[in-house]
């Protein structure tokens, strides 16, 4: 084949110019000549990471104080009664520096008021590190009690469920009802001492055959709908002289919630035993004391009369003398 040499010409000067044209489907000739998409996917912010990692730390601290399956509390020490009136502001003070995780404690009679509380109903409280003991309308079997003191003022309201949820596996509703503490300035939050008492009343036909020294306070679970008895909630006491059962919050629990006083089954079923009375025990000794001696006079005397004297023995002979 021959082909002009004109048309070869043509062929070998034009192949230049069609390789270096781009192709149209290059996409890194495109992205090349195009501006960079900009504002499109912003970059996260490390401040506002830092802060949501914090916040989702606390709330995972906070979600097992009150709902995990914590440890079951132990049972509540036992204050002895004050032995004199004038000592009971020290062992307050005792109770204040040995508060560790808890309320800082009390600050004594002499910076403390018992306000009356009713149910539903806003009770002022002031600041100013003054304690403020709310005792509320009996109940049941006794009646709620709440104790505040903060830096600053608030208002508490307390109310009444009639219908709370049941109790934990192993307990009892002493006290049938539940209460629902609402601080409406602090919600519960940074307050110098916090706590959920119970008072007694021992003449109740509810607390027969119930021994309310292992009393114990549960928090209800909003998330489960169930009340939980941990002891990461705090302190509790028993005071025997008040017939009370309370509950020293930790720093990290707040007072706001729905709480209820329980019972173990066992303690439920078997009060503590009265102790005898011991008049009756020295009375009942005394007189086996006396019958020996019954014993020995007779058979003195018998051995008398059978030896043919007088009727006398030598007992008698030295009870004359």
């Amino acid at each position: 084949m021959h082909f002009p040499i004109f048309t070869i010409a043509f062929c070998v000067l034009s192949s230049p110019l069609v390789s270096g044209r781009p192709h149209p489907y290059n996409t890194h000739s495109l992205s090349a000549r195009s501006p960079p998409l900009r504002g499109t996917y912003a970059q996260p912010n490390p401040v506002a990471l830092r802060r949501r990692g914090k916040a989702a730390q606390a709330e995972a601290v906070a979600k097992p104080t009150a709902c995990a399956a914590a440890p079951a509390a132990p049972a509540a020490s036992v204050a002895p009664a004050a032995p004199a009136a004038g000592e009971k502001v020290k062992e307050g003070e005792g109770q204040a520096a040995a508060g560790g995780e808890a309320g800082e404690g009390e600050a004594g009679a002499a910076n403390e008021v018992e306000l009356p509380g009713a149910f539903d109903v806003a009770v002022a409280v002031a600041g100013g590190e003054l304690k403020q003991d709310i005792v509320y309308t009996p109940s049941t079997v006794g009646s709620f009690e709440y104790e505040f003191q903060a830096a600053t003022a608030d208002s508490i309201t307390v109310s009444e469920n009639t219908a709370p949820a049941p109790p934990p596996a192993g307990f009892e509703a002493i006290e049938p009802n539940s209460y629902i503490v609402a601080l409406a300035e602090s919600k519960g939050a940074g307050l110098t001492l916090s706590k959920i008492d119970y008072i007694f009343d021992v003449a109740s036909a509810g607390l027969v055959g119930k021994d309310i020294t292992k009393a114990q306070v549960g928090r209800l679970c909003a998330e489960a709908g169930a009340f939980v008895i941990s002891a990461a909630l705090g302190e509790l006491e028993f005071e025997l002289e008040e017939n009370e059962v309370t509950l020293n919050l930790n720093k990290n629990v707040t007072a706001e919630g729905e709480w209820g006083i329980f019972l173990p089954v066992a303690a439920a079923a078997v009060a503590p035993a009265a102790p005898a009375a011991p008049a009756a025990g020295e009375a009942k000794g005394k007189g086996k004391a006396k019958a020996p001696a019954a014993k020995a006079k007779a058979k003195g005397n018998a051995n008398a009369n059978a030896q043919g004297g007088s009727g006398r023995g030598d007992n008698d002979d030295e009870e004359d003398d």
